[in-house]
Formats: C-alpha cells, sequence, structure tokens
C-alpha cells in the first residue's frame, strides 16, 4: 500500500474517532455555521480541503445581506485566497471572516493546508484549518427601557477570543466533485464569567458538498450540486439546486433552501481571470413576512500563468 492510502486511511479514522468520542460533562452550544448561497465559488468557506483546487492563485470577495428589513439581521463579509505550490501535493489558504448580529460581531482568521493526489481519473484532497474567532459583543450600544434598566441596570462592552480547527476532504474531476467537511470542532460557552470549552461531537456542523457537470452542447451545460448541513441531532439543511451555463461565460440557476428559501443566481465570466455573481434569497418559511429576503454579491479573481480556454474550471 503506497503512502497516499495510509495517509487516507488514517485521515478517515481521525475523523470518525473524534465524531463518536464521549460527550463533555457540560452540553455547550456552538453557532451554526453561516449559510452561503454560493457555496461553489466560495468553498474555501466551507471546507479547508478547497484549498489549491482552482489550480492557481485564487481571490475571493463576499459580501452578505442576510434577511433585507429586519433589524440586527446577520451581514457578513468574506475574503479568502488560495494557491497550489509548485509541486501541486500541497496547498495553503487563508480565510477572512466578519460578521455583525445586532450588536455582536465575529471576526474569523483561519490558515488552511491541503495534502492533493491523483485518486482515480481525478484529484483527492485532505485539509486542515486553524485559527480563531474573536467575539466582541457591543452591549452598551443597546437602548434599553426603563424597567430593563432595573433588572440590569449596567450593560457592559464584551469581547471574548476562540482558537478552533477543522477538517475536510474534497475530490473533483471534470465531471464531478463532493467534499465534507467539519470546520469547527471546537464548542464554546460562558458561564458564571468563565469560558469552557468542548470537542463533543454534538455540535458539530457536517457539511457534505457534491455537484455534476451534464454537458448537452459544445455551448450549454447544466450543473446540478446541493449542500448538506446535518448536526447529530438529526437537525439539517439541505440547499438543492442547479445552473445552466451558457458559452462557458453566463451562469443562471436557482436552488430550493429547505422549509426557508429559493435562491435566484446569476453569474458571469468576464474573462479567464474575473468572475462575478449575485444571489437572491426569496424567503418562504413562516420568518418571510419579517424581512424582503437576502442579499448576496461575489467577486473572484484567478491569476492565472498559463490559461487553457479550451479547458474552462467548473468547479
Amino acid at each position: 500500500m503506497t503512502k497516499r492510502y495510509y495517509i487516507l486511511i488514517l485521515f478517515l479514522l481521525a475523523i470518525c474517532s473524534s465524531s463518536f468520542s464521549q460527550d463533555s460533562e457540560y452540553k455547550i452550544g456552538q453557532r451554526y455555521e453561516p449559510i452561503y448561497s454560493q457555496y461553489e465559488v466560495n468553498g474555501l468557506a466551507i471546507n479547508p480541503a478547497y484549498a489549491g483546487s482552482r489550480e492557481c492563485f485564487s481571490n475571493i470577495i463576499l459580501y452578505r445581506n442576510q434577511w433585507i428589513g429586519f433589524e440586527g439581521a446577520p451581514v457578513t463579509q468574506t475574503l479568502s485566497s488560495h494557491a497550489p505550490f509548485k509541486d501541486e501535493k500541497n496547498a495553503v489558504g487563508v480565510f477572512l471572516f466578519h460578521e455583525q448580529i445586532g450588536v455582536s460581531n465575529y471576526y474569523d482568521i483561519y490558515g488552511n493546508y491541503a495534502f492533493r493526489f491523483q485518486f482515480g481519473s481525478g484529484k483527492l484532497s485532505l485539509g486542515l484549518k486553524a485559527g480563531a474567532t474573536l467575539f466582541q459583543g457591543n452591549f452598551a450600544d443597546i437602548n434599553a427601557s426603563p424597567d430593563e434598566m432595573l433588572i440590569d441596570p449596567v450593560l457592559n462592552n464584551e469581547s471574548e477570543f476562540f482558537p478552533n480547527f477543522g477538517v475536510g476532504a474534497y475530490y473533483y474531476n471534470d465531471n464531478y466533485y463532493v467534499g465534507i467537511s467539519v470546520p469547527k470542532f471546537l464548542s464554546y460557552e460562558i458561564k458564571n464569567s468563565k469560558k469552557k470549552m468542548s470537542l463533543g461531537p454534538s455540535n458539530y456542523d457536517f457539511l457534505v458538498t457534491g455537484g455534476y457537470l451534464i454537458r448537452f452542447l459544445e455551448n450549454l451545460q447544466v450543473k446540478p450540486s446541493f449542500l448538506l448541513r446535518y448536526r447529530l441531532d438529526n437537525s439539517f439543511q439541505i440547499d438543492a439546486g442547479a445552473n445552466i451555463i451558457l458559452y462557458n461565460a453566463v451562469w443562471v440557476g436557482g436552488s430550493w433552501r429547505r422549509n426557508d428559501e429559493i435562491v435566484f443566481m446569476a453569474e458571469y465570466q468576464v474573462n479567464h481571470q474575473i468572475r462575478v455573481g449575485v444571489a437572491y434569497d426569496y424567503g418562504i418559511g413562516d420568518f418571510s413576512s419579517q424581512h424582503s429576503g437576502s442579499l448576496e454579491i461575489i467577486l473572484r479573481y484567478d491569476f492565472r500563468y498559463k490559461v487553457k480556454a479550451a479547458s474552462p474550471r467548473y468547479f
């Protein structure tokens, strides 16, 4: 058995052993991983093994305004950069994240590493990420009513620092891709001004992605895809949809988000380096009457040294 297969087996065993270990004494909550409608373009946000898969120095900026018109709803910005080494077996990336929810702000900075090798007709990538989240709660900015002030007369600003790590696997070839990841293993809870950490799997987000390219004509392809987010308490969220690709430049599509939203997407490949996209999430759930949908804008710029116009990348 070659070295690469030993690495694969050890990697899978590490995921399984951590996933089925005993829960810690405290049941500690963890916020869900943020939702991205254009998750295929922003792959490093959900899976560290995505690093290097563009086979170039790739950079992505994303802005998301969730639940427009609802006061205090999440507003998110991300910046990611990743590239393979010259040996093509190793890749690195960095992911920066900011999300504001009401008077609370979350800042993430994560380094990503992927080990990649040829596997069958495609490449298999095993990824690891490590970094931290900085939480800042500007609670002193809350305009409390007189009755609330009697209960809690002093609202202080707070900040906390939460280290974390995650893993992922990603396989892709010219026709399809599939990935699985646990973006964050550690969970935290603040009790009595003390920070408690948990490694139990009950709060893990298991993210599974996949997509397949159907080639109808030279200038017409259809690419169905999905994103499944699952927790061991049997709660889950799924996005399922498809894109129509015209002349390898115009992407038009949509997806359905379970019990929540219908997503409409449009993207344009300006040239071999620049891609822009926009998504609008139309609410259909019980909460939909409280907001005017969600808007997401994305920009990708690839530094390519050798452009192969006859072989565009779809994943």
